[in-house]
C-alpha cells in the first residue's frame, strides 16, 4: 500500500472515530465490490477515492442525525410570563443619545456609523478595528436614524469578542431595527429529568407569538441548558409542539393525568427562595435591589377591589390585595393601604372581590411627589407588583370595575 494513502486511511479512521483497521478494511472492501487490484499503484489512487466519498456519505449522515436530535421535548407548567420587549429600543435611544452629546466620539467607540448626503450619495464612515472606514451606499438601510435631513447614524455591534473568547462575527455591522424577546418562568423536566425551575426565552417572531396558560400543564420542544437553567426556543419547533397535556388523547404517549398535580407544591419547592409574605413585601423588595440574579416574588393575597379599566400607556389593569392573615385595628392608622398589582392585558381576570390568589411577578416601588411634580425626599409609595402570572385558589365574586377615587389613589404613579 502506498504510503500517503495508509496515513490517509488512519487520518479518515479519526475522523469516523473509528479504528483504524476497521478503516482498512472498509478500503479493501470498497475496492473488491469495484473490482479494483490493489497490487496496481493507479488503482489504489482510485480505491482510495472511492473511500473518501464513503467517508463523507457517514459525515453528512451524522451531521443530520446530530441536527434531529438538537434539543429535547420538555414537561411542566409556565409559573409567569413576563411582557414582551424590543430590547433595540433602549440601544437606539441611547446611541442617539450619545451621539447627540458627542458625535466624534460615538464614531471612534464604534457605536454607531455616520451616514451623509453629500452631492447625491450616501457616505457611510465608521470606526472598525480603530481604523476609519469610509464607503457609498446604494440607499440609506432599513435601520438607521434620522439626525437631519442629510444625516443618518446606524447603532453598530461594538463587540469584537464574547466572554467566552470567541470572536463576534457581526462584530461592526448594523444591529437590527427591531428585536422583540420574551422571557418566561417555568417549572418542569425534561426526559427522564429532574424537575427545577427553567427561564424560557424566545426571541423575534416567536416571542411576538408567544401565548400559553399559566399553571396548566403542558409540553414542548426546546434547546435546555442545563448550565444556565434556561430554555431557548427553536424556529419552527417549539410553538409548533407546545400542547397542553389536558388535551391531549389518552393514547398519546405525552398525556398524564394532570387532575391531581398540586401546582403550589411544586411552586414552592422550586421557586421557594422568592416565596415572601404580603405584610413583608417593602423589606423583600429592598432586599432583592441589591442582589444579582432573578428578581422575582411570589406571594398571596385577598383582592380587596378592582380597577379593570385598562390604562392606554401600558394596556394594565389594576387589582388590589390583602394578606389573608391581616389583624388590623380600627383605626386609620392601623390599616395599611393594599397593595396594587398591574395586570397585564393577555391575564384573564375572571374572579372578583374576595378572591384567594397566588402572585407572580416583580416589584417596584416610585417616589412621591409634591404638587409640582418634584420627588419628595425620603417619601416613598406603597410597593406594587408588575403581574407575570397568578393562581386562583379560591375565586369568589364577579370581577368589576370598582370607584377607588376615595380609596385607593394611582394619581401618585
Amino acid at each position: 500500500m502506498i504510503e500517503r494513502i495508509e496515513n490517509e486511511l488512519g487520518s479518515l479512521a479519526k475522523r469516523l472515530q473509528i479504528e483504524e483497521e476497521e478503516m482498512n478494511a472498509k478500503y479493501t472492501e470498497l475496492a473488491t465490490s469495484n473490482n479494483l487490484d490493489l497490487e496496481d499503484e493507479r488503482q489504489q489512487l482510485m480505491a482510495m477515492s472511492l473511500t473518501r466519498q464513503y467517508v463523507r456519505s457517514r459525515l453528512a449522515s451524522n451531521r443530520s442525525s446530530s441536527q434531529q436530535s438538537f434539543g429535547a421535548m420538555v414537561t411542566g407548567f409556565f409559573v409567569g410570563i413576563e411582557p414582551v420587549r424590543d430590547i433595540m429600543e433602549y440601544k437606539r435611544k441611547n446611541v442617539r443619545s450619545r451621539y447627540n452629546a458627542d458625535a466624534s466620539q460615538a464614531l471612534t467607540d464604534g457605536l454607531v456609523a455616520e451616514i451623509v448626503l453629500e452631492d447625491g450619495e450616501f457616505k457611510k464612515t465608521q470606526v472598525k478595528n480603530d481604523e476609519w472606514e469610509t464607503k457609498t451606499l446604494p440607499q440609506v438601510p432599513d435601520m438607521a436614524i434620522e439626525i437631519s435631513e442629510t444625516v443618518w447614524i446606524v447603532p453598530l455591534d461594538a463587540v469584537k469578542t464574547w466572554q467566552s473568547g470567541d470572536t463576534n462575527k457581526n462584530y461592526g455591522r448594523p444591529l437590527p431595527k427591531e428585536q422583540h424577546q420574551v422571557r418566561a418562568h417555568f417549572i418542569g423536566q425534561k426526559e427522564d429529568g429532574e424537575t427545577q425551575l427553567w427561564t424560557v426565552q424566545l426571541k423575534n417572531e416567536m416571542a411576538k407569538n408567544f401565548k400559553a396558560d399559566c399553571f396548566r400543564m403542558l409540553t414542548f420542544y426546546g434547546l435546555p441548558n442545563e448550565d444556565r437553567n434556561a430554555i431557548y426556543g427553536i424556529r419552527n419547533k417549539t410553538l409548533e409542539t407546545l400542547s397542553y397535556i389536558d388535551i391531549l388523547d389518552e393514547d398519546d404517549p405525552r398525556w398524564f393525568d394532570t387532575s391531581s398535580y398540586n401546582y403550589e407544591d411544586a411552586l414552592v419547592e422550586n421557586m421557594g427562595e422568592f416565596v415572601t409574605d404580603l405584610m413583608d413585601i417593602e423589606s423583600y423588595h429592598q432586599e432583592i435591589q441589591t442582589q444579582q440574579g432573578l428578581k422575582i416574588t411570589v406571594t398571596d393575597g385577598i383582592v380587596t377591589s378592582m380597577n379593570l379599566t385598562v390604562n392606554k400607556n401600558t394596556g394594565n389593569r389594576v387589582i388590589w390585595i390583602e394578606p389573608l392573615d391581616a389583624n388590623y385595628g380600627f383605626e386609620d392608622e392601623d390599616m395599611p393601604e393594599s397593595t396594587p398589582i398591574w395586570v397585564p392585558s393577555h391575564v384573564d381576570i375572571d374572579f372578583g372581590v374576595g378572591s384567594d390568589i397566588v402572585v407572580i411577578g416583580r416589584t417596584s416601588q416610585s417616589q412621591k411627589k409634591d404638587e409640582s411634580g418634584i420627588p419628595i425626599n425620603g417619601e416613598y409609595n406603597p410597593v406594587s407588583i408588575n403581574l407575570y402570572g397568578l393562581n386562583v385558589r379560591l375565586a369568589t365574586g364577579l370581577a368589576e370595575s370598582v370607584d377607588t377615587s376615595d380609596g385607593d389613589s394611582l394619581n401618585y404613579w
